[in-house]
């Protein structure tokens, strides 16, 4: 990999994980707002929950470039979802 490619990698990462917390956060933020006891195993919010938690812990720098746009697209397709779910936390101003 040359420096530039290392370099576009690196800021890949970087952003990569700035979406990732926002998604996680938002879900966060539902599950303290509704309440979730998020140690039921049969709760789908508690599930999500775990595994953006797991995906989050991911070392994205050991992974090639194609997989890391695989990675994107679960986050952007977990954004897409989250903001759905947690829709209803809107109070009107």
């Amino acid at each position: 990999m040359t420096d530039k490619q290392v370099e576009s990698k690196i800021y890949q990462i970087e952003l990569l994980n700035e979406f990732s917390m926002s998604v996680y956060n938002r879900l966060l933020r539902h599950v303290h707002k509704n309440k979730i006891d998020l140690t039921h195993q049969e709760n789908f919010i508690a599930l999500l929950f775990r595994q953006l938690e797991e995906m989050l812990s991911l070392n994205l720098f050991k992974k090639e470039l194609e997989e890391l746009e695989e990675i994107k697209h679960y986050w952007v397709n977990m954004n897409s979802l989250t903001k759905e779910i947690c829709a209803s936390d809107v109070q009107p101003d």
